[in-house]
């Protein structure tokens, strides 16, 4: 091994990095030249489990392989970052570059007689080198690879038009619903239901909760949107809370008003629930509202769930499900939890990701996967929904399959609390409307 790669790197310098980057902006050069930003995303597992000595020389073997592109001068950015600058490029080129360097990292480092992988984030800039909207170009250049973090392992984001608009879209919808929270009673801040249908019962008996804001920019944004968002711009708990809240208030007006029904949900982020005190706030709020802890549940989704650690969620997981508190797995299916990992959660209700109902219009393969999944929930004593029906064709297979419950576009749209008051416990009118 080259005794260069076997010495410690210089320590990296954030602020070097950047002056380097705004001066080579004002000179001819900009305009066939790249910059790379590459993040390792796990290296502190790596350290921890190999000691430092490999990781130092881990970096090296990153450092090296970079340089090795035509062109490429390398500089330790931070701790695991190198800022890479190709010189002498095209936009087409320094693309294929970066796509080069991704796929390097799908492959194992060879360090000594052992086999590492590592996985990384690739920010970029391509020729001409400009960075308009970011404060700087190794602003822009982060902003990229945070961007790549969350499309997945060992990809790349270019930072362009398309994703400067992304992220001013994003930072404007943060800082709308942060005014929102903090505002009491915003009328653009708003929690609807989503009724479900106990299959063999023919009437409403659940629903789940849907937080939506209101744009004055964008317009109404969904949860799905609203969600990330709140996760990425530490608000996700406030969010939360503010939709238990509602859903309490939703659960003691149905009591008040002497409606029969199961459970209300919420759909609550895996940050929530890695909060030490979630457990006391959750039992504050049922006293609050005076409400039996069996009529609230709370909906995790599978991937995200995977993503923050079973150890750590399935600790308060259990706290809460001895509250009483339902606790349901929604988007099964798509992540990679599998049935053993669920086993050893107090999960009770499964939910099935409206991918799957909708595939299994053409796809046998998926009918008898989505049969299957069902047969097995309940011989574990789990029940079962499906959300995203829109068809008769679904309804009949799923309840075929001996489906519990199911939810979607076919029985009812999204609704607002005065309007879920008067469905519960009513049976339902198939509808083939418009989506809202």
């Amino acid at each position: 091994m080259n005794e260069e790669r076997n010495t410690l790197l210089k320590a990296p310098d954030r602020a070097a990095c950047a002056a380097a980057l705004e001066q080579l902006l004002d000179t001819p050069q900009a305009k066939n030249t790249a910059a790379f930003l590459v993040s390792l995303s796990d290296f502190k597992n790596f350290n921890d489990i190999f000691g430092r000595h490999y990781g130092d020389l881990l970096l090296g073997e990153v450092s090296a392989y970079l340089g090795s592109f035509p062109g490429a001068a390398v500089e330790r950015c931070g701790g695991v970052d190198f800022l890479v600058l190709l010189s002498d490029t095209d936009y087409l080129a320094a693309q294929q570059a970066a796509e080069t360097i991704c796929e390097r990292f799908n492959e194992t480092w060879r360090i000594g007689n052992m086999d590492f992988v590592s996985a990384m984030s690739l920010g970029a800039l391509l020729p001409p080198l400009a960075a308009p909207g970011a404060e700087s170009p190794l602003d822009a250049l982060e902003d990229a690879v945070r961007e790549a973090y969350l499309t997945g392992q060992n990809s790349m984001a270019v930072y362009d038009s398309a994703l400067r608009e992304k992220l001013a879209r994003t930072k404007a919808i943060a800082t709308r619903l942060k005014n929102a929270l903090a505002t009491p009673d915003d009328p653009d801040l708003e929690v609807c239901f989503r009724p479900t249908v106990m299959y063999e019962a023919h009437r409403y008996t659940r629903a789940e909760s849907y937080v939506r804001l209101y744009s004055d920019n964008y317009g109404l944004v969904s949860e799905a949107t609203l969600l990330p968002i709140a996760e990425r711009s530490g608000l996700a708990c406030a969010l939360n809370l503010y939709a238990i809240r509602h859903t309490c208030q939703m659960i003691r007006d149905l009591l008040d008003a002497g409606r029969s029904f199961e459970t209300i949900a919420v759909p609550v982020s895996a940050v929530q629930f890695l909060q030490p005190n979630f457990d006391c706030e959750l039992a504050d709020l049922l006293e609050e509202y005076g409400i039996p802890a069996e009529k609230l549940a709370l909906e995790l989704n599978e991937e995200t769930l995977i993503a923050n650690g079973l150890t750590q969620m399935a600790y308060m997981m259990e706290k809460i499900a001895q509250m009483g508190v339902e606790l349901v797995l929604s988007d099964f299916g798509t992540g990679y939890s599998g049935l053993n990992n669920v086993l050893n959660l107090p999960v009770s209700v499964l939910k099935l990701d409206r991918l799957f109902i909708l595939q299994m219009e053409n796809d046998e393969r998926c009918t008898a996967a989505i049969a299957g999944l069902i047969d097995i929930a309940h011989k574990l004593g789990m029940k079962v929904i499906a959300e995203g029906v829109e068809s008769d064709n679904q309804r009949e297979r799923l309840a075929e399959f001996g489906c519990d419950y199911q939810q979607g576009f076919y029985y009812s749209a999204t609704v607002r609390a005065q309007e879920l008051l008067s469905m519960l416990s009513m049976p339902p009118v198939p509808q083939q409307s418009e989506k809202k």
